[in-house]
């Protein structure tokens, strides 16, 4: 299992912070580098700096299409991002949306007026990028140059003498920090009224989205339009949230490793066909549901690393069950000193491993499970 999605929400709940020491520095010639202290005389953007720019920058485009003739019936307002690291804002009104009914029933007649067509995203008709954001789209271009620059490896170049410094950001918004200060900026954007000169319709919903359906729909979303309007939108969300919530009280008499055995069907399909992927849930609702279990799911967790970290070969399912139980240690709690030594002595194992062709992704969990040792 890919646990990058439960870590996601992690970082949104704000169960785990963003920051992260260290910068990552836009060079001339596109060039990505990375810095453990501030470049001088370069321009460093922070958390706060981030949700700053991000909320003004939407404020130009809203500025923007309230003086538009567009502006009529607006009834969603999205900030958008995805793992690319795109900066959108989608708007869509309803006489845009009826055009788009249209225009799908000419070629589907079956198609129905629902929600999955009304807040597709893909089919708004307007959307803006970062130069429609004035000055502050300059620094949120930067921002998406991280990720479209040749020279962004998954190893970090240092800094040297002959680079010459654009633009600095806090390392931990650009590893997968930035997804919580798009959900944020959302949240300021709605808190300051924000959306007061668009003409919108009873039903105006303004969301953060992070391109993933299942975190979107089951947190995102959620956190910045109201419950009872939520489940008015999205009726068939309701269902499948009562669904979900019949089939975990089930469980409440499960041992941690009972838990951790239920989940293991979820654990090697990852996506889509099996629940909670069938209701709408995500990885992230998974590891959810153990958080009561605390140390007893740290001390089954860590039981089976250590039966894993044993055997001479992996294959890659023995990886995704690695993964699995490593991230079920973010939700046992607080760790005992005897469990932080088991996690430094499994990252010592692992480390050993160093002739396996997952070298790489060993390394990254050996250094998560030294990150235990130090909380």
């Amino acid at each position: 299992m890919n646990t990058y999605y439960s870590r996601l929400g992690r970082l949104l709940e704000e169960k785990t912070p963003i920051y992260q020491s260290g910068y990552y520095v836009l060079c001339e010639g596109d060039k990505i580098r990375f810095s453990l202290e501030s470049p001088r005389n370069t321009e460093v953007i922070d958390a706060g700096k981030f949700i700053d720019t991000l909320v003004n920058g939407s404020k130009e485009v809203i500025h923007t299409f309230a003086n538009s003739a567009d502006n009529q019936e607006v009834y969603a307002f999205s900030l958008y991002t995805s793992e690319h690291k795109e900066v959108l804002v989608y708007i869509n009104t309803l006489p845009a949306y009826e055009q788009v009914l249209q225009n799908y029933r000419s070629k589907y007649p079956d198609i129905k007026d629902d929600s999955s067509l009304k807040y597709s995203l893909g089919d708004y008709k307007f959307d803006f990028w970062t130069d429609h954001m004035g000055r502050y789209g300059e620094v949120l271009a930067n921002f998406r140059m991280l990720s479209d620059s040749p020279s962004f490896m998954t190893e970090d170049v240092p800094l040297d003498a002959d680079d010459h410094p654009l633009i600095a950001f806090e390392a931990g918004i650009i590893d997968a920090g930035y997804n919580l200060l798009f959900l944020k900026a959302m949240q300021r954007l709605t808190a300051e009224g924000a959306f007061a000169a668009l003409n919108r319709t009873d039903n105006f919903i303004a969301f953060a989205s992070i391109g993933d359906d299942s975190l979107d729909y089951s947190l995102v979303m959620r956190k910045t339009i109201e419950p009872n309007l939520f489940y008015k939108l999205f009726p068939d969300i309701r269902e499948k949230d009562q669904l979900f919530a019949e089939e975990i009280n089930k469980n409440n008499s499960l041992t941690a490793s009972q838990y951790l055995d239920y989940w293991l069907d979820a654990v090697h399909d990852s996506y889509s066909s099996v629940f909670p992927f069938t209701l709408g849930r995500s990885q992230y609702d998974i590891f959810l549901q153990m958080e009561p279990l605390g140390s007893a799911l740290a001390e089954e967790s860590l039981h089976r690393l250590k039966q894993l970290v044993a055997l001479n070969e992996w294959t890659s399912k023995e990886y995704n069950l690695v993964n699995y139980y490593v991230e079920a240690l973010y939700f046992s709690g607080s760790l005992t000193p005897e469990y932080k030594e088991a996690c430094s002595q499994l990252a010592f194992r692992l480390m050993e491993k160093h002739e396996s062709p997952m070298e790489d992704n060993l390394k990254e969990l050996a250094e998560e499970l030294n990150n235990f040792c130090h909380q």
